[in-house]
């Protein structure tokens, strides 16, 4: 199903179901399980590209201490890195359809890219925030979108990404000023809309929409691919760079 982008820009996301097939997401959970497993044995350089569990706050982790997660990882930065696998995203159909429909252009350009990985029963919740403005990897203006491919599904007990509709229709000044002062809008966990999603469906985030989502309180992997794109002539303000960072969305 393709993206409705008149859905996205009334309410700040939009899903498209069955986005990607076995042929893509089969060996993307491969990668990520092969990540995982010899996390323990890497290089100081690559663990360094690594969000362990461990090393973030105990309160969004559902109660879990840190002995209880050893070397669970929560993010895997520049997965590119580590399999090839990923770098057959940049030239996905459904992602590149996707991304090109929403910011009606054909010069588009990755900025980074990351896997989110919410483990069973201890995956932790992510507090409510806007992507925009942010400070990895930002324009100056929310022309921009992120595309989050969802491997596993996700739902409630998974710890599903929760929406505030139409919270996006806010000027970028405003969200700048949020951002600068701390006053962004603090939602109780269980507010907003889940996005009950199934394996390879694929989820556009505008920068600007308050989301967030609860801890996976479940027995099954919640893993994200997600890719942030943007226009090739609106440059990032911020410093960081990955090395997928600029690469053209074919």
């Amino acid at each position: 199903m393709p993206i409705d982008p008149d859905f996205f820009h009334v309410h700040g996301y939009v899903q498209s179901s069955e986005a990607i097939d076995i042929v893509w997401a089969g060996p993307l959970r491969a990668a990520v399980d092969a990540i995982q497993a010899r996390a323990s044995r890497m290089s100081e350089a690559e663990r360094a590209r690594l969000v362990f569990e461990r090393d973030l706050p105990d309160r969004r982790r559902s109660g879990f201490q840190v002995e209880a997660v050893a070397d669970a990882i929560f993010i895997i930065g520049e997965p590119c890195t580590f399999d090839p696998a990923f770098d057959a995203l940049l030239q996905c159909p459904a992602i590149c359809d996707a991304a090109r429909t929403l910011l009606a252009s054909d010069a588009l350009v990755v900025h980074f890219m990351n896997v989110t990985i919410k483990h069973p029963r201890f995956g932790r919740s992510i507090g409510w925030h806007r992507d925009f403005p942010n400070d990895y990897m930002c324009p100056a203006s929310s022309r921009f979108v992120r595309l989050m491919l969802c491997l596993d599904g996700m739902e409630d007990a998974t710890g599903a990404t929760r929406f505030m509709p139409g919270s996006h229709m806010l000027p970028d000044e405003e969200a700048l000023r949020e951002k600068r002062e701390g006053s962004r809008p603090r939602p109780s966990e269980d507010a907003g809309v889940p996005l009950h999603c199934a394996a390879g469906d694929l989820v556009a985030i505008h920068p600007k929409v308050l989301h967030g989502g609860g801890g996976n309180r479940s027995d099954r992997m919640r893993r994200n691919v997600v890719l942030q794109v943007g226009l090739a002539s609106d440059p990032l303000v911020t410093t960081e760079r990955e090395g997928v960072t600029g690469r053209p969305l074919r």
